[in-house]
């Protein structure tokens, strides 16, 4: 979080509205602020786990969320398909940190409500789910890399734009995976253009489901 504060202080020192991409375990956030005062305030409550009224409803819309003092990533319009896919993955990869299942917390908060639903609509839900060998060979997996992004397919009168990335994981036991992550920008508030995760899919069962 030091680079975080670091662009903090930045706006406090130069006083100007500031965009800037916050460095924290490995990926980055982009935020506009406008004031000293909005910046002093967001440096307060993130340096001490205080919010007040619109200090923390602003801090949701930065892709941050406290919880037990520790933030985690959460949506933001700023945030595109390829970055959630990113903070997803990485999260995934170091799951137990900064407390139990964060980085399947992570997961839940930018997944879409169809997803959820799907899963079974809690996060208590998602980590029971998370546990099958699949889905759970990503879960504090050595490493992965991105094979591939797909093209943006626009939006359509019923559902928002869309976009796929497929990446290859090595897990911490086994052979390599490949996931096809297909996101869906949001339509609606409260998290309306932000890209959220459609589906995950091992793209073995991909494959089976087209024949």
């Amino acid at each position: 979080m030091k680079s975080l504060f670091a662009a903090f202080s930045l706006c406090l020192t130069s006083g100007r509205a500031l965009s800037f991409q916050a460095v924290s375990r490995g990926y980055r956030h982009t935020a506009a602020f406008v004031s000293k005062t909005n910046v002093a305030s967001h440096l307060f409550a993130l340096n001490t786990g205080e919010f007040y009224g619109d200090e923390e409803s602003e801090l949701f819309d930065m892709g941050y969320q406290p919880q037990d003092r520790q933030c985690l990533p959460c949506p933001y319009p700023e945030l595109n398909a390829e970055n959630v896919v990113q903070l997803c993955m990485d999260n995934l990869l170091s799951n137990d940190e900064p407390r139990a299942n964060a980085g399947l917390e992570v997961c839940f908060n930018f997944s879409s409500d169809q997803c959820r639903a799907a899963l079974g609509g809690s996060l208590e839900k998602f980590i029971q789910y998370a546990s099958n060998p699949t889905f759970g060979s990503m879960v504090g997996a050595k490493e992965w890399t991105k094979a591939s992004v797909g093209p943006i397919i626009e939006g359509t009168n019923t559902r928002g734009a869309m976009q796929t990335v497929l990446v290859d994981v090595k897990p911490s036991n086994g052979r390599d995976r490949r996931f096809l992550w297909s996101l869906q920008r949001e339509r609606r508030p409260p998290r309306q253009n932000c890209w959220l995760v459609h589906e995950c899919i091992f793209v073995e069962n991909s494959y089976l489901l087209t024949l």
